[in-house]
This record gives C-alpha cells, sequence and structure tokens, in this order.
C-alpha cells in the first residue's frame, strides 16, 4: 500500500484486514442500510470508507462491490517497507497494528474517505506482492456482532498484527 503526503510517500505492506458485507451482516455499517456516515461503503469498489471510531481514531476501509451493493475490507495492520523512503520516519515493529495506529500514521483522516484508489497517481493505491506468505483466516475482532465470521486475514507471526484471538479457530492452530 502506498500513501501519497506532501512530503513524499508512505509504504507499507498490509497483514490484516477483516471484511464486512452489507445489510445481511449485522457487523457492518451498511447492516441498517444507507446513511451519510457509511455513504463511501456503498459506493463503487476501490474507493475508501473513512470514519471515526470511539470519537477518537481513523479506521480505513477498501469498498469491494459494486455501487449500491455495501462491502468493505478494513485495514487493521501493517509493517512498514524495509528500505521504503517514508518522510515520517522509521517505524517500530507493531507500531502500525491496529486501524488507529495505521491510519494515524499514513495521515488518512476523514478527508480521504470516497477517494479512489485505482486512478493513476491517487493519494492511496495499492500494489500486488510477489512474495510467499503465510496467511491465516478467523473470526473478527473488536466488535460484539457476527464474531464468528471466518472474515479476518492475517499473515502469521507478524508484529503488524493488532491482536491475537483468546479462542482461536482450527485454522489459526494450523
Amino acid at each position: 500500500m502506498i500513501v501519497r503526503h506532501d512530503e513524499g510517500s508512505t509504504r507499507v505492506r498490509l497483514v490484516e484486514t477483516e471484511a464486512y458485507g452489507g445489510e445481511d451482516d449485522p457487523a457492518s455499517h451498511a447492516f441498517r442500510g444507507r446513511t451519510a456516515r457509511n455513504d463511501a461503503m456503498f459506493g463503487p469498489a476501490g474507493h475508501l470508507y473513512v470514519y471515526r471510531i470511539y470519537g477518537l481514531h481513523w479506521c480505513m476501509n477498501v469498498v469491494t462491490q459494486r455501487s449500491d451493493l455495501a462491502s468493505a475490507v478494513l485495514l487493521r495492520g501493517a509493517e512498514p517497507l524495509v528500505g521504503s523512503d517514508d518522510p515520517r520516519g522509521v517505524v517500530p515493529a507493531g507500531a502500525l497494528a491496529g486501524p488507529g495506529r495505521l491510519t494515524r500514521h499514513l495521515g488518512v483522516t476523514g478527508d480521504d474517505d470516497g477517494r479512489d484508489c485505482c486512478v493513476p497517481g491517487a493519494r492511496v493505491t495499492f500494489e500486488m506482492s510477489s512474495r510467499e506468505a503465510d496467511v491465516r483466516r478467523s473470526g473478527r475482532v473488536g466488535i460484539s456482532r457476527a464474531r464468528e465470521r471466518l472474515s479476518r486475514y492475517y499473515l502469521a507471526g507478524s508484529p503488524g498484527v493488532s491482536t491475537t484471538l483468546r479462542s482461536p479457530h482450527p485454522e489459526d492452530l494450523a
């Protein structure tokens, strides 16, 4: 993932995400329908849905479905890329573990809500990695409804993963 700033760009490797459906997912912001807050989630795929949680932290999602069919992936954690020319300085391992820490370091705020990530030169863009990875799947964390859905994906052993589960799913024990 690349985020462009006035002073340069920040590159990170996403290591934890969590998927949220639309009106069929009780943990989704779209569960009760479209509102001014979640409007970007109903937009086209490849756009950001950014919202504030607990009045303190920004959370960043990437919309994944066609317009009017809400679905998004929450970006929960990342690792700084070695050799990155991050203008914000060296980031210690684990400093980007958690959606609020991630957006704070990247400088993502509500001003980024609805931004298109798929146009050349966009402020936020994504690149595919060619590295092998031990990706695991588990129930979602940090929510009270639909926690059992196996919609959280994370890189096993990464310091950028925000949390571990108290009761791991069998796939996590592999």
